[in-house]
Parts: C-alpha cells; sequence; structure tokens
C-alpha cells in the first residue's frame, strides 16, 4: 500500500497564482475559477488567500408559483448549482474548496462587496422540497415557514465557510470550504438583494510540521473480540498476502489499554487514533455486532442525535452512526469527540443544542456486525474468495442489476426509479444493465431478482423505499400502488454462490442493524425492530450467496422531489440519499477507484463539500447513517 504524504509548506515570499477550471455537477464538486494568491506574512507559517469574484445581474423565471433565481457564474453547462436544504428557499450559491495543510487554521476572513442592488417579486422564492419515504407512502417536507414568514435575509450573510480535517488519497488535509451567494432573499419583503462583485480576504495558519507522521506499518486494523480470533486468522493470512498489512486488536484489550475514553465506544475510538498516529493505518474493520438476539454488543455502537423535526416524517429518537468510529479529528488537527458539551449525549443537534462534529472521515470504517460465529467464518470466506479468484475479470461482473420503479406520487409525475436508474447506467459505463423495473403487468418479486442475483453482477442498486426487514417501491404511473418487493424472506431462496455483488440500497432502515427479536417486549418499539438481522446484513452474511458488501441506511432515508430549481434534472438524483447513492456509482464505475473503503470516504468528503452548512441537520444525518456492512479494504473485483 502506498504511505501517507503529505502537503509540503510552499517557500514564502513566492506569488503563486493558480487559474483553477469551473467545474461544478450535479454529482461532483471542485474549485470554481479564481485567482488564489499566496503572499509573504511577517508571521512564519501564515498564509493568504484573495478572492475577486464577478457576477453578472440575477435571471429570473417564474415556476408554477414561485420564482427561479439564476446567476450564470454559478453556471456548469445548463446547470447553475443552487443551495438546497429541505423547506429553505432555492438560491444560487459559489462553492470553492481548499485542500489545506493538516491542522491547518482561520485566522481571519474580511471581504468587500459593490452596493446590493434590489429586485422587488410579485410572488416567493420556491422552496426545495424533499419526501419522507415510509410505509404508508410518500410525505412531502413542508415549506420552512421560519424564513418565509421572516424579515430577516436568507441567509444571513454573503457568505458562509466550514473547516473539517480528513484523509482523501491517502493525504490528511484540512478541507476549507467557501460557500458566496451573490444573491439574498428578504422573504416578508419579498425582495431579493444581489451583488455584482466580492473581494474576499483569508488568512490561515500552517502547523510548524505536519501534525501525524508518515507511517507505514498496518494498513488495516480489525476490532474483534477475542473469542472470534480463531476465526480470524484466515483472513489476517490472505490479506498478508496481498500486501494488505493488517493487525487485529481485540476489544478486551482495549478496553483494558486505553486509559482515554469515557466508555467503550470511545475507548475504541481512541485507540483508533492511536493506531492512525503510531502505525498508519487507513482502513479499519469493526468484526462484531449484538451478541446473539440480546442487548448486549461484541463492538459497540454510538447512536447519533441529529434531529431534523420539521424535515422529516418524524424525529428519530436517534439511530446509529459508524461515522463516529472514522471521524477522528477536526480540521485544527483535534480529537473530535461528537460531544463538546460534555454531558455523555452524543452527536446532539436539536432546537436548542449542537455538538461540534467535524464528520469528515479520517479512516475508512465497515462493520460486519456478526452475531454469531458461524456468520464469521461466513464473512472471512466470502472475502477470501471474492479477492483472491479475480471475479473482475468475469463476465458476470460486468452485469449491474437496477432495481426500481416510481418512488412517489409527485405533481411533476416522475418515475424517480427508473430516471435515477438511468443515470447510475450513465455514470458506469462498461457495465451492462441488468433492468428490474416495475412496469403494469411487470411486478418486483423475489423470484425475479434471485433469478438476475444468480446470474452475477459487480454492482446491484436499489432504488425505493425500505424497513428494516424489508424493501419495496410502486408501480408507475402515479407511484400510489407497491409492488411485492425484495424482502428478508425472499433472501432465503437466494443462491448466487460466489457472484457475490457490491449492493447500494435506498430506502428507510435497511441498515438498522441493531434490531432484536427482543424487541418485541419492548413498549412502543417500532414493529420493523423485532427482527433477528436488518435487510442489509441479512443479505451480506447470507451463506451460499448474497452480498460481498451492502450500504444502507440505519435510519430514515430522504430523496429529493420536482425539480424547484427547475434545471430540468430531478431533485431526487441532485440531493440527499440521490447525491450519495450517485456519487458512490460514480466513483465505483466512471473513476474505478479500487477499493471499497476510499470510495465511500470520498462520497462523504464529495457530499460535506458541497451541501453541509450552518443549518443542514438532514445533511448530517443523511451521511450518518449511510452504513456500510463490509470490509472497507475490500480490492473492487479482486486481485
Amino acid at each position: 500500500m502506498k504511505n501517507n504524504s503529505f502537503q509540503k509548506p510552499m517557500i514564502l515570499g513566492i506569488l503563486i497564482v493558480l487559474l483553477i477550471s469551473t467545474c461544478v455537477s450535479a454529482y461532483g464538486l471542485k474549485i470554481n475559477q479564481i485567482n488564489i494568491v499566496e503572499k509573504t506574512s511577517l508571521e512564519p507559517q501564515t498564509k493568504y488567500i484573495e478572492l475577486d469574484l464577478s457576477f453578472s445581474n440575477p435571471e429570473l423565471e417564474k415556476y408554477g408559483n414561485y420564482w427561479i433565481v439564476r446567476v450564470k457564474e454559478t453556471n456548469h453547462n445548463r446547470w447553475v448549482l443552487f443551495d438546497l436544504n429541505p423547506g429553505k428557499p432555492v438560491l444560487p450559491v459559489n462553492i470553492s474548496n481548499y485542500e489545506l495543510m493538516f491542522g491547518s487554521k482561520i485566522v481571519d476572513i474580511s471581504y468587500e462587496h459593490s452596493d446590493p442592488e434590489i429586485i422587488t417579486l410579485p410572488d416567493p422564492i420556491a422552496y426545495c422540497k424533499a419526501t419522507q419515504d415510509t410505509i404508508k407512502g410518500a410525505i412531502e417536507i413542508p415549506i420552512d415557514k421560519n424564513i418565509y414568514e421572516s424579515s430577516d435575509p436568507y441567509p444571513e450573510d454573503w457568505l458562509t465557510y466550514h473547516t473539517a480535517g480528513g484523509l482523501l488519497h491517502e493525504k490528511y488535509q484540512t478541507f476549507f470550504v467557501l460557500r458566496v451567494y451573490p444573491t439574498r432573499y428578504y422573504p416578508t419583503d419579498n425582495q431579493i438583494q444581489y451583488i455584482s462583485e466580492i473581494s474576499i480576504n483569508i488568512s490561515y495558519i500552517e502547523p510548524d510540521e505536519p501534525l501525524i507522521k508518515d507511517n507505514d506499518v498496518y494498513d488495516l486494523l480489525v476490532i474483534a473480540p477475542r473469542e472470534f480470533n480463531n476465526y480470524l486468522k484466515p483472513l489476517i493470512s490472505h490479506k498478508e498476502k496481498y500486501g494488505m498489512k493488517t493487525k487485529v486488536a481485540s476489544t478486551e484489550f482495549i478496553y483494558q489499554y486505553m486509559t482515554e475514553g469515557r466508555d467503550k465506544a470511545e475507548k475504541i475510538k481512541y485507540y483508533i487514533k492511536q493506531e492512525i498516529e503510531d502505525s498508519g493505518i487507513k482502513y479499519v474493520l469493526l468484526f462484531g455486532g449484538r451478541q446473539g438476539q440480546s442487548w448486549n454488543w461484541y463492538v459497540p455502537v454510538r447512536y447519533s442525535h441529529v434531529v431534523p423535526p420539521d424535515e422529516q416524517e418524524y424525529a428519530e429518537k436517534n439511530f446509529v452512526s459508524d461515522l463516529y468510529f472514522s471521524d477522528i479529528y477536526d480540521g485544527d488537527g483535534d480529537f473530535s469527540s461528537w460531544d463538546s458539551d460534555n454531558d455523555n449525549i452524543f452527536s446532539v443537534w436539536n432546537s436548542t443544542t449542537k455538538d461540534e462534529m467535524d464528520l469528515y472521515p479520517d479512516v475508512y470504517v465497515g462493520r460486519l456486525a456478526c452475531r454469531y460465529k458461524f456468520e464469521v467464518r461466513v464473512m472471512v470466506n466470502k472475502i477470501i474468495n471474492y479477492e483472491s479468484s479475480n471475479v473482475g475479470s468475469k463476465n458476470w461482473f460486468k452485469n449491474l442489476i437496477l432495481v426500481a420503479g416510481d418512488s412517489y406520487n409527485d405533481t411533476a409525475n416522475y418515475n424517480e426509479g427508473e430516471l435515477i436508474s438511468e443515470k447510475a447506467i450513465e455514470l458506469m459505463p462498461g457495465y451492462e444493465p441488468v433492468k428490474i423495473y416495475a412496469r403494469q403487468g411487470e411486478d418486483i418479486t423475489g423470484r425475479r431478482v434471485n433469478r438476475e442475483m444468480r446470474n452475477g453482477a459487480g454492482f446491484a442498486y436499489f432504488c425505493g423505499h425500505g424497513s428494516s426487514g424489508s424493501w419495496s417501491t410502486h408501480f408507475p404511473p402515479d407511484g400510489k400502488n407497491w409492488t411485492d418487493g425484495y424482502n428478508i424472506e425472499d433472501m432465503v431462496f437466494l443462491r448466487n454462490k460466489e457472484k457475490l455483488p457490491i449492493v447500494v440500497v435506498g430506502g428507510c432502515h435497511n441498515g438498522q442493524f441493531d434490531v432484536t427479536i427482543r424487541n418485541i417486549f419492548v413498549p412502543n418499539a417500532a414493529f420493523y425492530s423485532w427482527l433477528p438481522r436488518c435487510w442489509g446484513w441479512w443479505l451480506t452474511t447470507k451463506f451460499g450467496g448474497g452480498a460481498i458488501a451492502t450500504i444502507a441506511n440505519t435510519g430514515l432515508g430522504t430523496h429529493g422531489d420536482g425539480d424547484l430549481d427547475n434545471n430540468s434534472v430531478p431533485d431526487y438524483l441532485e440531493i440527499l440519499d440521490g447525491w450519495l447513492e450517485l456519487k458512490f456509482l460514480e466513483l465505483s464505475g466512471t473513476y474505478n477507484d479500487d477499493f471499497l473503503g476510499d470510495n465511500i470516504g470520498e462520497t462523504f468528503i464529495g457530499y460535506f463539500n458541497r451541501f453541509y452548512g450552518d443549518n443542514a441537520k438532514m445533511d448530517v444525518k443523511m451521511v450518518q447513517q449511510w452504513q456500510l456492512f463490509g470490509d472497507p479494504s475490500l480490492k473492487i473485483g479482486g486481485y
């Protein structure tokens, strides 16, 4: 494996002007076209960025009962890059991303802009819709009245920014993301103010030396209970054979050895931090879930309490998030505890409290949520056979199974599942699409899905609605009538043997791996939690077939609804779950990135660079609940 490398400080006194090409698409984001100037400072390690941005006058377009505002300088091809947060006004935004030396700290941001000009509108600005997929059907997320009935400008300022620390392309970096709004909306006055020019000055300080040394002792850390050790030995030998230097640490050892950490989960997180710094690990495999059907854990979990009550059908009390074990550092290089107020309730974001969370992955984490030793044997054998058989060279591997239908009964009459599946085909050139679409007279059934899975595929994509034990969607043209779907009882008859796909599933709770049969005795526990295993883990751990890895939501999933920016691209594809799903498939199919964890980590970073803001609970929740059941060091297609 490659060693981690670090951005070298540039020699002070040298003037550098970088002309960076504009490239902003619906599925990825790169730096806008600007001049970046680094200049001499009287203080060592201080660097400067100067931006001068110019904007054309806004273009206004009526869209139903609302108005769309466009600014050309946020264009890429025919698309305008918009700020898209559910329930909030849709406004053009200019986003610039910088990758700074890890541990860099922003000292100051100042700006000057041209005098704002005013346009009065006869109707409100369009707001971003999203639709919650529920067992009962689609629930549309309403307009944010706190904004639309306010006299305050939205957004509050002409620019916002955030910083974060993370691992990208084997390099630890501090990400600085700047969002500039050429227009601001005054809702009660029904006015927009806009500027034609803005000059921004940013100063930041780099650390004296790299915060993380360039170690290359191990690549993969496996964390498992001691009783799994003998079953893991063949996997460790296999990984070492292919150059993946692997270390195993038992949970019992970590709990006894680590002096830092207030509970078991935090001790594991501190241990991961230590191994990053001492051994250079890049991947972490959490090998264990609940202990059988008890409420105890072989490898503990962390629950997130990010609650967007106005943006989903109901506010989940909490949900499992393994991103906690991946987000080790903040943008300054300090430990990211997810509990900044030290109240022992982690990842809280509600109407009164917001814990500081960096969220960008610093190590690539996956979980094999084994409850029994036979599941350990199944997964060890699956990984060894998959990676050592060069499955990527097999004809079946180039199949892409697409299971979809008409997700919602929306006013635009989109067949969302088919549209996003067709986009997935475009983003995975070289793969042969195998379409299992819901059509009149063509139901999506377990038998139909199992037949195509038996033929084999490198990837499978289910896009619709789910629970912890089922997945389904609707028939066109109105998205009202349910298909038979694909449920855990259908997996009993799945016999695809070694032809194991990587499965991405869009739907609620398909990855809720804290379910247990014992929940039937818990008052007010949801009936879909009365299961021995969840949908995603059932498919992954299936003996005699199933998946090599599954990516699914541990909580409520949400997709966009309609086309509120009126760019002829359904918002279903452009935000929330849809963006995540397509970005991952694009990295795997277009860019052919080799390792599973790298693709997921880059997907997360791309999502936060594009969407994360001060008031984006839904965007945080979407990433936190995206769960990988699989080995993050898995070589896609094998060696």
